[in-house]
């Protein structure tokens, strides 16, 4: 199925780019997310496109949002939306991309964990597609952080693929990008709940639909300072109970 308006070429010398938005959702993230806002603004430019950047903060406590205004409160191509009461991954990339003004919109990690320097491969890869998945485990993807928690994500999207029939590769990236009327298209009460699991849900749905994904090679870094907020093995059994609810309802 393809989606309702025609996908954007990649950048043209001389041509208006359409406006791209990135959404990153934060809590707590002081010690990265200036310096990845900048980085992003930075190589999206240099590679002639448009980009907003949208941050949507679960009210972090450590001068996160401060740093951000500070930092990018004059800058027509930023937006910081502050959620006071509401929590949760799932639900603030929601917000971010409702919030967005792009035609495409990006989602990514707030940490470094998905970096810049990846996200040009993934938008050029968008015209023809529907949907682009930064993949760790297509050749040429990665990580640089814990042997470890690489087997255990691998061994893990294995199962998935074996459990759902799914033919993506990574389904846990989490650095997706697709036009924003196509992620509208989905329903949030379906696909944007809890953590991780979302990813699943919804790469299961688009399957279903038959669109067009492709899986560009991406490496996973280090983040930069403060705490992770995933726990992978914390959250096996969210992950577990998503994938068999899909399976069981698909055999209904």
């Amino acid at each position: 199925m393809n989606p309702a308006s025609p996908t954007p070429p990649a950048p043209v010398a001389g041509q208006e780019q359409p406006l791209i938005s990135v959404v990153l959702p934060t809590y707590n993230e002081l010690d990265n997310i200036v310096p990845l806002v900048s980085e992003i603004f930075e190589r999206t430019s240099q590679a002639g496109y448009r980009v907003q950047v949208v941050v949507v903060d679960d009210n972090s406590q450590d001068g996160t949002q401060e740093a951000l205004t500070q930092a990018f409160g004059q800058d027509p191509r930023f937006k910081l939306v502050v959620r006071l009461s509401e929590r949760g991954l799932a639900t603030a990339l929601w917000r971010g991309i409702n919030e967005a003004q792009g035609q495409v919109v990006v989602t990514m990690d707030s940490d470094f964990n998905h970096h810049p320097r990846d996200l040009v491969r993934v938008l050029k890869a968008l015209p023809d597609r529907d949907m682009v998945i930064g993949s760790r485990y297509v050749p040429g993807g990665g990580m640089n952080t814990s042997w470890l928690r690489f087997q255990l994500s691998h061994a893990f999207n294995i199962m998935l693929r074996l459990v759902l029939g799914l033919k993506t590769y990574d389904n846990l990236s989490g650095f997706l990008a697709a036009q924003k009327s196509l992620w509208l298209s989905f329903d949030p009460r379906d696909i944007f709940q809890g953590y991780g699991d979302y990813a699943i849900r919804l790469l299961y749905r688009a399957q279903q639909r038959g669109l067009k994904i492709t899986e560009v090679p991406v490496v996973y870094e280090n983040r930069l300072g403060g705490d992770s907020k995933t726990r992978f093995v914390h959250h096996l059994s969210e992950y577990l109970r998503t994938a068999y609810s899909l399976r069981r309802e698909d055999r209904r």
